[in-house]
């Protein structure tokens, strides 16, 4: 029967009579060993001149012995919500060896001399002694297995009179008095302990009740950004895409109205699009498909890296931006592409929150050997109160109105738990009003030589300017259109369609494509399914995926069919220079593609 929906005192019996059973069983496994006392007895008797009864008082004892036996071995095999109905014939079976035992004990005084009666309490006694554990302080038990055979004993020293009589009489009441007080102290202490248990019990059902809805409540986070990021990165694409359209017409035209609204509507969207960024960034940590990939790097050229990607930032507020960093190279082993973030992050949020002065990267070798990289700033600082929360999600300091430009409070919970993934340990010091530093402590590493540190992040590829193929496949008619406009804007030579079939029919017609860049979430069909169609035609087609799917349990299935994954909003520059990236060097077109069967 469950515990659920009982009372505390309910539950706490129903373990004590649960432990009790265990104990019982557990002791009657070894009641062959204790035939081995009885069997002592009956010689004892016999030599006594007792002849036939030690005999039979052996073979009753031995089948008494025998029924307990195979009814604790029947129990245990049983299912276990239903041994306990079972516990009282086991208790019944202590009432049965009890009287069966005590039978010997009036032909013992019998005899003459004290040897006899001597030699037979010891054994009885001791046995009972052990019985007196095994009832695992059922003293109802205790009373059947033991009380007849001491009275026997005593009344049999008595009957026997004179002083030693009397006084073995008297110590063996003793020793059962004795004997059922610790019964009835196990007892006790077993119903303290099984308190406990049923205390304990309860408190990790709260505690995994509280997990749980902590793990839901997590999930259903993870959930909501994924779908919130997915239906706001739809719009934002399209415009995205347009507003990129629109900045090359802006560039080629002298009015300066247009380059105004084409600047405002590109820093409106560019803040959009981090803002989901962080959003995707959460979701990818959370749901551990981040992998690091540990190799040695020079730290001093991932400072000046994250230096040139925010320096027009900082000169915009009016900030320094400096790397300060030894000579002598230092060798971090770690993930540049990750340590970049981390480090970009603590950047990016030190500018946002310091109105003058500005923000130093140092580099430097601790005194454990390892390499430290501090990010400094002469901000507004952090309060001690203050400093843990700040590594949460979605809290500022500071920004009550929740201003966008301060983000949405990702940037420190993104940081640590990367810096986790890289295991990088984080100092945090500050004094209100003087700044703050950011301290990492990054394993060292053995230098590397096949390349020079200031070369050890340049992109494998760069956006060269040749003119390619392109397959566009997107069922929303603005998008397609945004695109295919933007990408003819550069001479390419561009084919959209809305579907697979549109896609094969292109093929059929003669188009032949560099590249295909292939929406995820189409009416009828994934993105996959339509990238595995056009392989059958070009097996060796390199593909771009551009989708709003956050949802975790995707990104893993996205990098093993495609070459990149671009995540909406993009914008048609980022887009080009992706499609550029993933398109073999230039050369002839594939003249062994595979016509459409």
């Amino acid at each position: 029967m469950p515990l659920t929906g009982m009372s505390r005192e309910a539950r706490v019996e129903r373990r004590v009579l649960e432990r009790r059973l265990a104990l019982i069983l557990q002791y009657s496994r070894r009641l062959p060993l204790n035939y081995l006392g009885y069997i002592l007895v009956a010689v004892i008797v016999h030599r006594q001149g007792v002849q036939v009864w030690p005999w039979v008082w052996l073979v009753l004892t031995g089948a008494v012995m025998v029924y307990r036996w195979r009814l604790s071995l029947a129990v245990e095999r049983i299912e276990p919500e239903m041994q306990l109905h079972y516990l009282p014939k086991l208790l019944r079976g202590f009432d049965f060896n009890g009287v069966s035992t005590a039978a010997i004990v009036p032909f013992v005084f019998h005899a003459p001399g004290n040897f006899a009666p001597l030699a037979v309490a010891a054994v009885l006694m001791a046995g009972c002694t052990i019985g007196a554990a095994s009832v695992a302080g059922s003293q109802r038990a205790f009373v059947g297995f033991c009380t007849i055979t001491f009275c026997f004993l005593a009344a049999g020293w008595a009957w026997r009179g004179g002083a030693v009589g009397y006084m073995f009489a008297a110590g063996i009441v003793l020793v059962y008095l004795m004997l059922l007080a610790t019964v009835h102290d196990q007892g006790q202490m077993l119903h303290k302990l099984m308190s406990v248990v049923d205390d304990n019990a309860v408190l990790s059902e709260v505690v995994r009740q509280e997990r749980d809805r902590a793990t839901t409540a997590s999930e259903a986070k993870t959930r909501f950004f994924a779908a919130a990021s997915h239906d706001l990165r739809q719009p934002l694409h399209a415009l995205s895409i347009n507003a990129t359209t629109l900045d090359i017409l802006a560039r080629r035209s002298h009015d300066p109205l247009l380059k105004e609204v084409s600047r405002g509507i590109g820093s409106a969207l560019r803040q959009s699009s981090g803002l989901l960024d962080g959003l995707l960034d959460i979701s990818r940590l959370d749901a551990h498909t981040i992998e690091a990939r540990f190799a040695p790097h020079e730290i001093a050229a991932v400072l000046r890296a994250s230096r040139d990607e925010y320096a027009a930032l900082a000169a915009q507020q009016g900030l320094f931006l400096k790397v300060v960093a030894p000579d002598t190279p230092l060798w971090g082993l770690t993930d540049a592409d990750q340590l970049i973030r981390i480090v970009g992050n603590l950047v990016n949020n030190a500018i946002k929150f310091t109105t003058r002065g500005g923000v130093t990267l140092w580099a430097d070798e601790g005194m454990d050997g390892r390499v430290l990289v501090r990010v400094s700033d002469t901000g507004p600082g952090i309060p001690e109160q203050e400093r843990e929360r700040v590594f949460e999600e979605f809290y500022q300091i500071g920004n009550p109105s929740r201003d966008r430009s301060h983000g949405l409070g990702l940037g420190l919970a993104i940081v640590r738990r990367t810096a986790e993934l890289l295991k990088i340990e984080i100092e945090l010091e500050s004094e209100p009003g003087r700044g703050t530093t950011f301290t990492l402590h990054i394993p060292a590493a053995v230098p590397l030589d096949e390349r020079p540190p200031e070369d050890a992040h340049a992109p494998e590829h760069t956006a060269d300017g040749r003119r390619i193929s392109v397959l566009l496949v997107d069922d929303e008619a603005e998008v397609l259109s945004a695109l295919s406009a933007y990408l003819q804007e550069l001479g390419w030579s561009v084919r959209g369609v809305a579907t697979g079939d549109q896609a094969e029919l292109a093929l059929a017609e003669g188009f032949v494509p560099d590249v295909m860049a292939v929406d995820y979430r189409l009416r009828d069909e994934t993105g996959l399914q339509v990238i595995e169609r056009i392989r059958r035609h070009r097996p060796a087609l390199p593909s771009v995926i551009v989708t709003g799917e956050t949802a975790p349990t995707r990104f893993r299935e996205f990098s093993t069919v495609a070459a990149r994954v671009l995540h909406k909003p993009l914008d048609g520059e980022r887009l080009a220079r992706t499609l550029q990236e993933v398109v073999p060097a230039v050369g002839p077109k594939d003249a062994q593609a595979v016509a459409p069967k």
